[in-house]
C-alpha cells in the first residue's frame, strides 16, 4: 500500500510539473503572434522590418508575458516608440 501511494504522488507531481516542450510551444506561439503583428504593421507602413529588430522585440514580448504581463503591458515595455522604422534597403528584412 505504501508503494502505491508513492507511485500516485510521483504521477501527480510529474503531471503538474511544467514541461520544457510545453513551455517552448507556448513561447513559439507568442513569438509567432508578435512577429506576424510586426510584419503586418511594417507592411502597412510600407517600411522594411529588420530581422534583428523583430527578434529583439518579440523575444522581449515573450519574456514579459512569461513574467505575467498582459499583451498591452508587454508591448509598452518592449516597443521603442522613439526608434524610427527602418527604411534601409541594404539590410536584411523578413
Amino acid at each position: 500500500m505504501k508503494a502505491r501511494w508513492g507511485v500516485i504522488v510521483f504521477v501527480v507531481i510529474a503531471l503538474t510539473a511544467p514541461r520544457p516542450a510545453q513551455a517552448n510551444l507556448k513561447n513559439n506561439i507568442i513569438f509567432s503572434g508578435c512577429a506576424a503583428a510586426m510584419r503586418k504593421q511594417y507592411q502597412q507602413a510600407s517600411k522594411q522590418l529588420l530581422l534583428s529588430q523583430l527578434n529583439k522585440t518579440c523575444d522581449c514580448v515573450v519574456e514579459q508575458i512569461n513574467n505575467r504581463k498582459n499583451i498591452e503591458q508587454a508591448k509598452a515595455s518592449c516597443i521603442n516608440l522613439e526608434q524610427p522604422i527602418s527604411n534601409n534597403k541594404n539590410r536584411q528584412s523578413i
